[in-house]
């Protein structure tokens, strides 16, 4: 059930999204372009902090402020993440791009994403790596965007084609793309 059309070396897909399938998507991406390592150290570092303070500056009562201190931390972390959810659960709910037709177009000179009313064009630099889980084909931008090509979207011709595409066109050559192609 390929629904992509091949223009010499370029593919170009129609995705009809299906529902959430957008959400996952752009969820994905943001997924494979940002470090859990960093935030942890982050994170770990706060405590560490909150440590050092407690040891440094209230040493009758360190215990005390050290647990204190450390579940301010992570209130405001868990805080901070419950309201970021809640906001993105409302932008998506508002969002009718998120269900509409629209076209990735990867070339040798990149990808082309449009829809009705937005065209954008990235050059094959703009992107850090392609990467693929179960569901998507990603193509990642170093700020945690990019763009997501269903797998539902493929047939087997259809998958190892942009396989071959991306081995020779990606920045990282496919390099973030699984050994074996997943079914």
């Amino acid at each position: 059930m390929t629904t992509y059309i091949s223009m010499d070396a370029a593919l170009r897909f129609q995705i009809d999204p299906q529902p959430g399938e957008s959400a996952r998507a752009c969820t994905a991406i943001a997924r494979s372009s940002i470090s859990m390592t960093t935030g942890n150290l982050l994170v770990l570092g706060l405590c560490a902090a909150v440590g050092l303070a407690s040891y440094f500056f209230t040493p009758a009562t360190r215990l005390t402020t050290f647990v204190i201190g450390l579940g301010a931390v992570l209130a405001t972390i868990y805080g901070l993440q419950a309201e970021g959810r809640s906001r993105l659960r409302r932008l998506r709910a508002a969002d009718p791009h998120s269900v509409e037709t629209h076209f990735v177009e990867i070339s040798e000179a990149g990808l082309r994403t449009w829809c009705a009313h937005v065209d954008a064009r990235y050059a094959w630099t703009d992107f850090t790596k392609v990467v693929e889980n179960n569901e998507f084909y990603m193509f990642v931008r170093p700020n945690g965007s990019g763009a997501a090509i269903p797998k539902r979207l493929l047939d087997d011709p259809g998958e190892a084609h942009l396989r071959e595409r991306i081995n020779e066109w990606s920045p990282d050559r496919g390099a973030n793309l699984a050994r074996v192609l997943v079914r």
